[in-house]
Protein backbone atom coordinates (compact mmCIF):
# COMPACT_ATOMS: atom_id res chain seq x y z
CA UNK A 1 0.00 0.00 0.00
CA UNK A 2 1.32 3.60 -0.80
CA UNK A 3 1.19 6.35 1.56
CA UNK A 4 0.24 9.84 0.10
CA UNK A 5 2.05 11.21 3.33
CA UNK A 6 5.30 10.55 4.19
CA UNK A 7 5.38 10.03 8.33
CA UNK A 8 7.87 12.65 8.20
CA UNK A 9 6.41 15.11 6.00
CA UNK A 10 2.67 14.33 8.22
CA UNK A 11 3.03 17.78 10.80
CA UNK A 12 3.88 20.37 7.23
CA UNK A 13 0.90 18.50 5.67
CA UNK A 14 -1.42 19.31 8.85
CA UNK A 15 0.52 22.89 9.52
CA UNK A 16 -0.36 23.88 5.55
CA UNK A 17 -4.06 22.49 5.80
CA UNK A 18 -4.73 24.39 8.84
CA UNK A 19 -3.02 27.93 7.32
CA UNK A 20 -5.20 27.49 4.58
CA UNK A 21 -7.98 27.92 6.35
CA UNK A 22 -6.39 30.40 7.92
CA UNK A 23 -5.64 32.23 5.00
CA UNK A 24 -8.52 31.71 3.80
CA UNK A 25 -10.54 33.37 6.51
CA UNK A 26 -8.16 36.23 6.90
CA UNK A 27 -8.56 37.44 3.06
CA UNK A 28 -12.62 36.89 3.24
CA UNK A 29 -12.23 38.85 6.81
CA UNK A 30 -10.03 41.85 5.50
CA UNK A 31 -11.96 42.17 1.65
CA UNK A 32 -15.20 42.59 2.94
CA UNK A 33 -13.52 45.37 5.69
CA UNK A 34 -11.40 47.06 2.60
CA UNK A 35 -15.30 47.11 1.26
CA UNK A 36 -17.37 48.46 3.93
CA UNK A 37 -14.17 50.97 5.23
CA UNK A 38 -13.10 51.79 1.35
CA UNK A 39 -9.03 51.89 2.53
CA UNK A 40 -6.87 50.71 0.04
CA UNK A 41 -4.70 49.37 2.45
CA UNK A 42 -7.00 47.09 3.25
CA UNK A 43 -7.32 45.82 -0.27
CA UNK A 44 -3.66 45.06 0.32
CA UNK A 45 -3.67 43.36 3.07
CA UNK A 46 -6.37 40.95 1.67
CA UNK A 47 -4.25 40.09 -1.44
CA UNK A 48 -1.06 39.49 0.78
CA UNK A 49 -3.77 37.08 2.46
CA UNK A 50 -4.78 35.36 -0.65
CA UNK A 51 -0.82 34.59 -1.95
CA UNK A 52 -0.27 33.67 1.50
CA UNK A 53 -3.11 31.38 0.91
CA UNK A 54 -1.48 30.65 -2.65
CA UNK A 55 1.18 29.14 -1.29
CA UNK A 56 0.16 27.39 1.06
CA UNK A 57 -1.86 25.28 -0.93
CA UNK A 58 1.60 24.85 -3.41
CA UNK A 59 2.98 23.21 -0.28
CA UNK A 60 0.23 20.99 0.28
CA UNK A 61 -0.29 19.82 -2.95
CA UNK A 62 3.29 19.05 -3.09
CA UNK A 63 3.53 17.30 0.61
CA UNK A 64 0.48 15.32 -0.28
CA UNK A 65 2.01 14.20 -3.70
CA UNK A 66 -1.07 15.60 -5.55
CA UNK A 67 -1.15 14.77 -9.67
CA UNK A 68 -4.30 14.74 -11.94
CA UNK A 69 -7.58 15.54 -10.29
CA UNK A 70 -6.44 16.14 -6.69
CA UNK A 71 -3.60 18.92 -8.35
CA UNK A 72 -6.68 19.97 -10.43
CA UNK A 73 -9.16 20.24 -7.20
CA UNK A 74 -6.41 22.29 -5.34
CA UNK A 75 -6.23 24.66 -8.36
CA UNK A 76 -9.91 25.04 -8.05
CA UNK A 77 -10.07 25.53 -4.82
CA UNK A 78 -7.24 28.13 -5.02
CA UNK A 79 -9.64 30.25 -7.55
CA UNK A 80 -12.58 29.42 -5.54
CA UNK A 81 -11.40 31.20 -2.62
CA UNK A 82 -10.25 34.45 -4.88
CA UNK A 83 -13.55 34.54 -6.75
CA UNK A 84 -16.01 33.99 -3.17
CA UNK A 85 -15.59 36.98 -1.51
CA UNK A 86 -16.66 38.88 -4.21
CA UNK A 87 -19.56 36.85 -4.67
CA UNK A 88 -20.46 36.73 -1.29
CA UNK A 89 -20.25 40.57 -1.19
CA UNK A 90 -22.39 41.02 -3.70
CA UNK A 91 -25.02 38.91 -2.76
CA UNK A 92 -25.28 40.97 0.53
CA UNK A 93 -25.57 43.93 -1.16
CA UNK A 94 -28.13 42.42 -3.32
CA UNK A 95 -30.35 41.20 -0.72
CA UNK A 96 -29.70 43.87 2.22
CA UNK A 97 -31.20 46.86 0.20
CA UNK A 98 -32.91 49.34 1.91
CA UNK A 99 -36.69 48.66 0.83
CA UNK A 100 -39.38 51.61 -0.04
CA UNK A 101 -40.87 53.61 2.87
CA UNK A 102 -44.40 53.21 1.25
CA UNK A 103 -46.19 50.00 1.57
CA UNK A 104 -47.92 47.83 -1.00
CA UNK A 105 -50.73 47.67 1.67
CA UNK A 106 -53.55 49.77 1.36
CA UNK A 107 -54.85 51.83 4.18
CA UNK A 108 -51.20 52.86 5.68
CA UNK A 109 -51.05 49.43 7.96
CA UNK A 110 -49.13 46.93 8.55
CA UNK A 111 -49.92 43.48 9.37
Amino acid sequence: MIEPVALSDFFLSFFSAAMIILTATVYAGLFAWAKISARRSVYWGAWLAYIILLVCVGIFSIVNNFSGYWLLLSLTMALGYAFMPRLIWHLCVATHTLEPKHSHHSGGHHD
